[in-house]
Order: structure tokens, then C-alpha cells, then sequence
């Protein structure tokens, strides 16, 4: 059809579950009136107990907390 498609980005283990632990860790958040709670360490550490970690604790925590920042900002914006 003479389309060059983008070549697809390589998948990457640390990244995959990174996310993969967030995902996780983010179903079990609390809410108090609508408004989301930041992730606590025991809600990373329960992921933890059942799924593997490929990483050390204390750089998971760091990333974990990371994207929570990012997801709480984007989730708590006011419309």
C-alpha cells in the first residue's frame, strides 16, 4: 500500500513490570469521598508477597511512587 509503518519499540522486562506491580497495587487503592489515596508500601509489598519483583525494594518503591504522583495528579485534576 506504500504505508511505512513506525517499527514497533522492544519490550522490556524491568519496564513491563514495573507496570505490571503499579497495576496491581492501583486496584486495591483506597478512596475517601472521591478523591484517591496515595498508594501505601503495604499495597506495593501485597503485589510483592504473590508476583514477583524483578527489581530491588527500595528502586520499586521509588518508581512505584513515582507513577502513583503521576496517576493521583492526573486523577485528582479538577474538571
Amino acid at each position: 500500500m506504500g504505508i511505512d509503518l513506525p517499527t514497533p519499540i522492544g519490550s522490556d522486562v524491568y519496564v513491563d513490570n514495573i507496570f505490571m506491580v503499579f497495576a496491581l497495587a492501583n486496584r486495591a487503592r483506597r478512596y475517601t469521598q472521591g478523591i484517591a489515596l496515595p498508594l501505601s508500601v503495604r499495597d506495593v509489598c501485597d503485589v510483592c508477597e504473590h508476583y514477583q519483583s524483578l527489581l530491588p525494594r527500595a528502586w520499586l518503591f521509588e518508581l512505584i511512587f513515582m507513577l502513583d504522583d503521576l496517576w493521583l495528579d492526573e486523577y485528582n485534576k479538577k474538571p
